[in-house]
């Protein structure tokens, strides 16, 4: 006899896992997508170990936001391009959401 599992079967069955927030750390250099207050943004790693945040809703201009560093003390400090510091961040989402804040409106919308 086989040892298949059915699709169906009390075997495969799992609860759903709990929504969680993607950690900073978690960020690679292969673009990580997020999509946050109706716009879409795109973080990746740099080689200096920041992560690089952009708006990418619309596709053809990309729009860089700014980053976020990792400080001594196991924070995560986000920086506007300019390199001015914005706020400490807990995770990718909440990086997004303080740069978005300090970016608004968006430059497709004027």
């Amino acid at each position: 006899m086989d040892q298949l599992t059915r699709v169906g079967s009390a075997a495969c069955a799992r609860p759903p896992a709990p929504p969680r927030a993607l950690g900073l750390e978690e960020v690679t250099s292969r673009t990580t997508v997020v999509k946050c207050m109706g716009r879409t943004y795109g973080a990746t790693t740099t080689a200096k170990g920041a992560v690089a945040i952009a708006d990418i809703t619309d596709i053809t201009r990309p729009m860089p936001l700014g980053i976020a560093l990792l400080d001594g003390a196991g924070a995560w400090e986000v920086r506007s391009v300019g390199g001015r510091s914005l706020a400490l961040a807990r995770d990718l989402l909440h990086a997004v959401a303080v740069l978005r804040e300090s970016h608004w409106p968006p430059r497709d919308l004027h």
